[in-house]
């Protein structure tokens, strides 16, 4: 019984913490950027080569993968300005702000 809770609480937090953007962390769009030529990626990642799969963190939450371009920062900017922002790799990977 007490593994089941503890599996559950584990569970649990994770699913708490993992939706949730820390303010800090927050990317949003430059004056007069907008994303809607930003496909969303796939099961298989991204149809275009020169586009990898990434989800944005944004004030509301994460966004969907989508298929970025490795500039996508030139796009962004930090809603704390004293950090930039930052790609990290892997699947999806993230485009979040750092120190």
């Amino acid at each position: 019984m007490v593994r089941r809770i503890a599996v559950l609480l584990s569970a649990t937090l994770v699913l708490v913490t993992g939706c949730g953007v820390d303010k800090d962390e927050v990317v949003k769009l430059k004056e007069g950027e907008n994303l809607s030529d930003t496909p969303y990626c796939g099961g298989a990642g991204c149809l275009d080569p020169y586009r990898y799969c990434a989800e944005l963190f944004l004030d509301f939450g994460r966004s969907p993968p989508l298929c970025v371009v490795e500039n996508i920062c030139d796009r962004l900017e930090c809603a704390n300005t004293n950090r930039r922002c930052a790609v990290f790799e892997g699947f999806p990977g993230q485009v979040k702000c750092i120190d």
